[in-house]
Formats: C-alpha cells, structure tokens, sequence
C-alpha cells in the first residue's frame, strides 16, 4: 500500500542577499555541508532534511530577516558557543537550559535567527 500525507520534511529554506557570504557562514561557523547547488539556491546536508539557502531576487526588494526558530542539533552547545563567540559570531543571550535541554540563539548575516539546541533527554 503506497502511503500518502506527509512523510519527512525535505527542506527549511530561508532568503539571503548575499550567497558568498552566507555559504561561507553557514560553512566555516555553522559546520554544514553542501549537499546540491543550482544557481542561486543552495542546500545543506542534515541527512534525511536539508536546509536551504536561496538569494532573493532584487525585484522582490531586500530581505526581510526571520525570527522562525530553526532547531540545529548538537552534542555540545558549550563548545559550539565558544567557537561562534572567538569568530565573532552573533549570539542572542548565552546558552539557555529548559528541561529537555540547551538552547542559544544564533543570527546570521542577513539578520534570520535560529536555536542550537542539545537535548538533555538522551
């Protein structure tokens, strides 16, 4: 039996201005790994999920920064965040504790938001 509805999701995607810088960040502060390219649209390897990167057309105006909170996993936020910190990345607050984990949020060039997050539950 062939299953319908929503199985994975495929892709987070979000608008940059600038493709050389926001590969370079999201590669050499981030970590990610570039999966596929096609002209202005570029994604990450997550496994099973990619995240995306696409500049916004000029016609379209500038881009208008994302506070969605994007999860990226890690085994340690503690490090993760010391790196981001000595290079000069931008961090919203320090790393946060919940009951299921860490959190820090983390701003890229064009001004979207996203969490680190490392779960305490494993």
């Amino acid at each position: 039996m062939k299953k319908t509805g929503i199985t994975n999701i495929y892709a987070v995607w979000v608008y940059i201005a600038d493709i050389r810088r926001s590969v370079d960040f999201y590669t050499k502060h981030i970590g990610l790994t570039e999966k596929y390219r096609e002209d202005d649209w570029i994604e990450f390897d997550l496994g099973t999920t990619s995240f995306a990167i696409l500049k916004r057309p000029a016609e379209d105006g500038l881009v208008i920064p994302s506070k969605t909170r994007i999860m990226f996993e890690t085994a340690d936020i503690a490090a993760f965040y010391s790196r981001l910190l000595a290079d000069g990345v931008k961090c919203i607050g320090g790393v946060r504790e919940e009951a299921y984990g860490y959190l820090l949020t983390v701003e890229d060039p064009d001004g979207h938001w996203f969490e680190l997050f490392q779960n305490k539950r494993i």
